[in-house]
């Protein structure tokens, strides 16, 4: 066993080491060869020491940059994250293949990513050893069913699956740092001012293909009004559609209070103990997050930020594909990119204003179209109107969680038979 000591006081990403010493114990299996959880806690540790130990001066904030493309010829969404790519698609049911997770579905899993990351984060600078951990997060149903449409998750609620020798305590202590520190949680659940552009070349109306023919974004978008049009969905209804995001229909409430467990999860996260990615596991796809070197990460895949804005630019895709499909609007072209400042400076002297989540968040809509430049208008601004991820972004969210001192491998239930839900 090795314990590290932690002196004076220190702020970091918001990340606040506490000024009276902590000491972190790092375990080791058996037999020595085999990494544990806290050997990387030892390494977090270490990242966030020489972080904190940066002159400010030598800091600089980190611009995220994503974009998603409408594929031509199936109008699946290609998010592209620095090297990193992430497909995302609807069902067949609305003229999607079903080959990667939606938008809402992406957005929670990447906030689930992130508590779980805190977390980790905040039982290093505390000393408290995590042996296993996983994250997982649903929108509850409403109490009341509503009147109008619901256009972004909401009633958000995750279970933070743990095991470790601290006190009950100690853990939730934990969890509430978690939630202070996590720039994914504060984005859904602090208003924010997300801005939008259009970029706009027409095309021409007619256009002809050399042989060998290929249908492209306009073909594609002939088959998605059909779907629309058989599932009897219109954008201006107060029907509320079926949200991948919220529970099963028969899982019970789970704030506070209620005795009976949830049905098994269908978003949720775990950390793997040699690496400290975060294994992200949407009903039966699978994704990699990780972190840069400078939080002890190995950039196997995009941040759980790097996510939840493409999940945005995603969104901001798919319901422009229906938008368009509905109003009868051709488009030749389509994709999204945004950007956000992430400055790891806030809450150093000076920066104490700075916000700890992503902001001066911004997105761009690239079509190329033969309508013209006030039809595109209508089309975007119809779009910001139902946009789910949008609107949970521009929305307040309350979102509740809770600790259970379980190993995460009895909650999954990947892998799923593919096509298990219809969502």
């Amino acid at each position: 066993m090795k314990r590290i000591s932690l002196l004076s006081s220190l702020v970091v990403t918001g990340l606040v080491l506490v000024s009276a010493a902590v000491t972190f114990s790092c375990s080791y299996s058996a037999n020595g060869s085999e990494p544990v959880l806290p050997d990387f806690q030892k390494r977090r540790l270490a990242a966030l020491e020489r972080l904190a130990k940066t002159p400010t001066d030598r800091i600089q904030p980190i611009r995220l940059e994503v974009r998603t493309t409408a594929e031509q010829r199936a109008g699946v969404r290609r998010i592209r994250l620095r090297h990193h790519q992430i497909i995302s698609d609807s069902d067949y049911a609305f003229a999607g293949y079903s080959l990667g997770p939606g938008s809402p579905e992406s957005s929670l899993t990447a906030i689930a990513s992130d508590l779980a990351d805190a977390y980790l984060s905040q039982a290093a600078l505390k000393g408290v050893r995590i042996d296993s951990l996983g994250v997982s997060i649903t929108s509850l149903r409403d109490s009341v069913p509503p009147t109008q449409r619901i256009v972004h998750p909401h009633n958000l609620f995750y279970t933070i699956y743990v095991k470790s020798p601290a006190t009950d305590e100690q853990l939730e202590e934990l969890r509430l740092l978690a939630e202070q520190n996590s720039p994914a949680f504060n984005i859904a659940s602090v208003k924010q001012t997300v801005n939008g552009d259009i970029d706009y070349v027409q095309t021409p109306e007619d256009l002809t293909f050399e042989p060998p023919y290929q249908p492209g974004l306009r073909e594609y978008l002939k088959y998605k009004r059909a779907a629309l049009l058989a599932r009897g969905s219109r954008p201006d209804t107060t029907r509320v559609r079926r949200d991948s995001t919220r529970a099963r229909p028969d899982a019970t409430d789970l704030l506070p209070g209620n005795a009976r467990e949830p049905q098994l999860d269908r978003l949720h996260v775990e950390l793997d103990p040699a690496s400290g990615a975060r294994k992200v596991h949407i009903r039966h796809f699978n994704f990699i997050h990780d972190n840069l070197p400078l939080f002890a990460g190995n950039d196997l895949g995009p941040s759980s930020l790097e996510h939840q804005l493409g999940a945005l630019t995603s969104c901001i895709t798919h319901i422009t594909e229906i938008q368009a499909a509905s109003r009868q609007v051709v488009l030749d072209t389509l994709s999204v990119s945004a950007e956000a400042i992430y400055d790891p400076r806030a809450g150093r002297p000076g920066f104490e204003n700075v916000p700890l989540w992503p902001y001066e968040i911004h997105y761009t809509v690239h079509y190329r179209s033969p309508h013209s430049y006030d039809d595109i208008v209508a089309l975007r601004d119809a779009v910001e109107a139902v946009c789910p991820i949008y609107n949970l972004f521009i929305s307040e969210q309350k979102i509740n969680g809770r600790i259970v001192r379980e190993n995460p491998d009895a909650y999954r239930i990947h892998p799923q038979p593919h096509g298990l839900y219809k969502d």
